[in-house]
């Protein structure tokens, strides 16, 4: 739905990297490459000429940000889904299920954190009569880009539009997207040791000609001073980012 009005204060498709976040991220992701260029070429000029990856790396790490806050609001999300279903079922209006969502969820949210400052915005539009519950919960999705969020807000709209009942539907859209929301947390909880056991695989190889350079200086000298020498280190560095990259795709599971 491309053509939702926006009206919110932030859009969870965008992260910008500046100040704080920038420099850590640059002396972090500079450090590692330099290391990484060291101990595959040990010279000095590739190793400060490799920082320049940094660059362009820094589009991956930034949709690693942008998936990383989407998935802290979904999991913030569900808590609210558990207030909302329970309030309209009782009888209350969607917008004064919000504002007591918000009321419930200051209990375990501090007033940072995304999903309170959305409620903050949504209790406050509500309040004024800017816009209606239907419009809010939309354009909170549509920024949102989760999709659970954004099931929820359709399926809002159509009850709205069809007259349906309104509680009795958003009780089941809310069990049908928790339980999703669960069986997607437990694929990952058992993904994860996997994830961390690609880690450990791809160090391995650095972990090695960090060792043999220690235990026996100038074992390693044919790789590192001769050009089919380093052609196999470049080729050998480049299968490690490959076969990483291989590795966190096929456990890379999507429900």
């Amino acid at each position: 739905m491309k053509n939702t009005q926006v009206y919110g204060i932030n859009n969870y498709d965008n992260y910008i990297l500046q100040g704080v976040q920038a420099r850590k991220y640059y002396g972090a992701v500079c450090t590692v490459l330099f290391l990484v260029g060291y101990i595959f070429y040990l010279n000095c000029i590739v190793a400060v000429c490799m920082m320049a990856l940094a660059i362009p790396f820094k589009k991956t790490y930034i949709k690693f940000k942008i998936k990383q806050q989407k998935d802290l609001l979904r999991h913030q999300f569900r808590d609210l889904l558990y207030s909302l279903s329970s309030s309209v079922s009782s009888g209350r209006q969607m917008s004064e299920a919000l504002i007591e969502g918000s009321k419930n969820l200051s209990y375990i949210y501090d007033e940072g954190e995304p999903i309170m400052v959305e409620l903050k915005y949504m209790t406050t539009c509500i309040k004024e009569s800017r816009i209606t519950d239907e419009m809010i919960l939309k354009d909170f999705a549509y920024r949102s880009g989760v999709e659970e969020i954004i099931s929820f807000a359709d399926v809002y709209s159509t009850c709205r539009a069809t007259g349906a009942d309104v509680g009795d539907m958003i009780a089941k859209a809310a069990e049908i997207i928790m339980d999703k929301m669960t069986i997607d947390r437990e694929i990952k909880t058992i993904t994860a040791q996997k994830k961390a056991e690609a880690k450990i695989i791809t160090s391995m190889p650095m972990v090695i000609i960090v060792f043999l350079n220690f235990v026996s200086p100038g074992y390693l000298d044919s790789l590192y001073h001769t050009f089919a020498g380093h052609i196999i280190m470049t080729a050998a560095l480049g299968t490690i980012i490959i076969s990483y990259y291989i590795m966190n795709k096929i456990l890379e599971v999507r429900l």
